[in-house]
C-alpha cells in the first residue's frame, strides 16, 4: 500500500517514546516498534486531564474489543506531559499510554512546529460549544492544570514501513476524530468488513455527539455572535 501522508510518517516514525505508567524504572522505544507487528491507531492527546480528550477516549474505547480483536489492531495513545495520565488512563482509556517527551508527534501534526490554540480560539463559538457538548455528555476534566493548549490528533499507521493510512488534525480545541471514519479505515487496512451493528453504534456516538452540540449552541445562542461568546447561565446548560 502506499503511504498517504510520508511526510508525517517521516515526522513519527523515530519519535522516541517512554513508556512510565505503573513502572518501576521507565523504558524508552522509537515510535515505529509500536506498529513493528501490527497496524495501529495513536491518538495523540493535548492533556490528560482535558475533559475533551477524556471524552475522544472514552469512545474509541468503547470500540476498542472490535478494532484491537477483531481486527488486529493495537490502539495506543501518547501524552506530552505525565500530569494526570494515570487518572486519564485508569479511569478513560484503559490501554496503552506513552509519554513524547520531545512532542514528535505533536510536530509531525503542525507540519514541523507545535500548533498552539491562540488566545482567539478562547472566543469562538465553536469552543464555547465544545465545552458545552462536553458537560452534557457526563465527561468529566479539569480546564486549567497542564498545558492544553498544544493541538493534538490522530494517526492510523499501518503496520510495518506501509505508512500513514488516515489522520486527524485538531483544529478547534474539543473537535474530535470522526469515529464511523476511523472505523472505515481501520476495517480498509485490516481487510475486516464492518458488522451493521458497529457501524450503527458509532454513527449513534456521532449523532449524540451532535446533538450535544446543537443542544448547547440552542441554550447559549443568545450569548453569542460570530466573534465572541460569553458563558450562559447556569439555568441555560
Amino acid at each position: 500500500m502506499t503511504d498517504t501522508f510520508p511526510q508525517h510518517y517521516n515526522a513519527i516514525k523515530d519519535v522516541v517514546l517512554t513508556d512510565f505508567l505503573g513502572k518501576e524504572s521507565e523504558t524508552t522505544f522509537k515510535a515505529s516498534d509500536l506498529w513493528k507487528e501490527k497496524p495501529t491507531i495513536v491518538i495523540v492527546i493535548r492533556r490528560p486531564g482535558c475533559p475533551f480528550c477524556r471524552e475522544e477516549a472514552h469512545i474509541l474505547n468503547e470500540h476498542r474489543e472490535l478494532i484491537e480483536k477483531e481486527m488486529g489492531f493495537r490502539m495506543v495513545v501518547v501524552l506530552h506531559e505525565k500530569l494526570g495520565a494515570a487518572t486519564f488512563n485508569n479511569d478513560y482509556w484503559k490501554g496503552e499510554a506513552y509519554w513524547d517527551g520531545t512532542k514528535g508527534f505533536y510536530k509531525a501534526l503542525g507540519g514541523g512546529e507545535l500548533r498552539w490554540a491562540s488566545l482567539d480560539q478562547l472566543v469562538r463559538p465553536s469552543l464555547w460549544w465544545n465545552a458545552l457538548r462536553n458537560l452534557r455528555s457526563g465527561i468529566r476534566g479539569n480546564l486549567l492544570v497542564g498545558e492544553g493548549r498544544i493541538f493534538g490528533g490522530l494517526y492510523i499507521v499501518r503496520k510495518g514501513e506501509e505508512g500513514i493510512a488516515y489522520k486527524f488534525e485538531e483544529t478547534v480545541l474539543g473537535n474530535l476524530a470522526p469515529v464511523s471514519e476511523v472505523l472505515r479505515v481501520c476495517s480498509e487496512v485490516s481487510g475486516v468488513e464492518l458488522k451493521d451493528a458497529s457501524v450503527q453504534k458509532a454513527k449513534l456516538q456521532e449523532a449524540q455527539v451532535q446533538e450535544r452540540q446543537q443542544a448547547a449552541a440552542a441554550a447559549g445562542q443568545t450569548e453569542c455572535n460570530d466573534d465572541v461568546c460569553t458563558l450562559p447561565t447556569p439555568s441555560k446548560l
